[in-house]
């Protein structure tokens, strides 16, 4: 008879909880949103309020047999009597960190050598998602690196012999390079970047906190702060005065990703990346037509690098979006639709042109950066708007929409009142 269950046993899946293996029979779940039911005399119908997400709940149903049955059961009523919470390795669901709500075990009648178990999981972290997000980091570092090397091929196809014309070519594609490096130097000089380079000091930064995953450094003081943002400063006016001495297209595009590179890695907020480097990747010139032989080449080389300058900008936001925190659905969908559009006129305007390898690197860029978005907007809370009859302080409000008062930083970032003790009647806020 423990042979029969034995091989039972083989054809299901194995499932452990807190290292004690078990076969699982059958698995279910609870999902969905707390809600608060209110309901108010003289009135027809009730107003339910939102509370945010349930706890996720999971039921697992299986067995354990064999020779030493009787001492996986022991050993998984002490996993399940153990303090605080688990993990469970399952077949379906995946790695997740848990806590026991109910386990129970039962001998079959007129079974020998089995124990049936069930068990009530609450999730309290699903490790399956950060698996996933990695990977999705990882595709669109992939991507990036890939549309990189194809905008450096193709650049160099393109202007190798329009730049062997002589140096008036050289020189116009110099300049557009020294009018598009224009934007970087203005961007590291740009107030919102030293309001990130601020929020990476420790303590409480209130409204000049970064809020996009700016990590704090907790040794920074404002001196090393501005000695590192000034240090920042110099290195991208040192790469852009050297992208304008370049004189062959290789080098040419390696000097643009370098700059495109040292912006986002001198600012420490993902968020701030990003908007700085939008610009710069829908950087336009105006080209004069020319049926002149140096005129044509001079036209060609122009457009090319304007077009590497952009390119290279949008891998750099890439980049940037994939340590991207966004603190609302509303706000990763509104930054997916934006990027995706850029990137598709981007893609477009290169189909048009016959690159077709910049097309399908660009339209690849895209599929993942959209993909990784997506993912993090379907775990994050919506936004709603906040009404008050009166002007009330950020950490009541705190205190009354989240049962936290940490969370007024967070409210004041959002609201921007004139005065924390007095907020706004009417702003907008996480829903949870």
């Amino acid at each position: 008879m423990s042979g029969t269950l034995t091989t039972l046993a083989e054809e299901y899946l194995q499932c452990s909880f807190r290292g004690v293996p078990f076969v699982v029979l059958g698995s279910g779940g609870q999902a969905g949103r707390k809600q608060a039911v209110h309901d108010y005399p003289y009135r027809d119908g009730v107003w339910t309020e939102d509370l945010g997400r349930r706890a996720r709940m999971y039921h697992v149903r299986g067995f354990v047999c064999g020779p030493e049955y009787m001492a996986q059961r022991d050993l998984l009523i002490n996993a399940a009597e153990a303090a605080d919470a688990g993990l469970l390795v399952h077949p379906t669901l995946g790695i997740l960190r848990v806590t026991l709500s109910n386990f129970s075990w039962m001998e079959p009648d007129g079974i020998m050598g089995r124990i049936d178990v069930d068990f009530d999981f609450l999730e309290q972290k699903n490790y399956l998602g950060t698996i996933i997000q990695t990977s999705l980091d990882a595709a669109i570092g992939a991507a990036a690196l890939a549309a990189q090397l194809v905008g450096s091929t193709t650049y160099s196809g393109a202007v190798t012999s329009s730049l062997s014309v002589g140096s008036p070519v050289i020189s116009a594609a110099q300049s557009v390079v020294g009018g598009w490096g224009s934007l970087a130097s203005s961007a590291i000089r740009s107030p919102r970047v030293n309001s990130a380079a601020i929020a990476t000091l420790p303590g409480n930064n209130g409204r000049y906190s970064a809020g996009n995953a700016g990590t704090i450094d907790s040794t920074a003081t404002v001196d090393s702060v501005l000695q590192k943002l000034t240090a920042s400063r110099t290195k991208i006016d040192s790469l852009i005065a050297n992208a304008q001495e370049q004189t062959t297209a290789a080098s040419l595009a390696d000097a643009v990703l370098d700059v495109t590179e040292q912006l986002r890695q001198a600012i420490n907020d993902p968020g701030t990346q990003i908007s700085v480097l939008l610009p710069m990747a829908t950087y336009k010139i105006d080209v004069t037509p020319s049926s002149a032989p140096i005129g044509s080449a001079i036209a060609t080389a122009s457009t090319s690098t304007a077009q590497i300058c952009c390119w290279m900008a949008f891998t750099s936001i890439a980049l940037a979006c994939a340590t991207w925190q966004p603190t609302s659905a509303e706000e990763a969908e509104n930054l997916r639709l934006r990027v995706a559009t850029l990137l598709d006129d981007a893609a477009t305007e290169a189909a048009d042109a016959g690159l077709d390898d910049i097309w399908r690197a660009l339209r690849s860029l895209r599929v993942q950066v959209t993909t990784d978005m997506s993912q993090r907007a379907s775990q994050l809370p919506d936004q709603i708007t906040v009404t008050r009859n009166a002007p009330v302080p950020a950490l009541v409000l705190g205190q009354q929409l989240y049962a936290d008062a940490s969370r007024a930083p967070d409210l004041i970032r959002r609201a921007d009142p004139i005065h924390p003790a007095f907020m706004p009647t009417q702003f907008e806020a996480l829903s949870s």
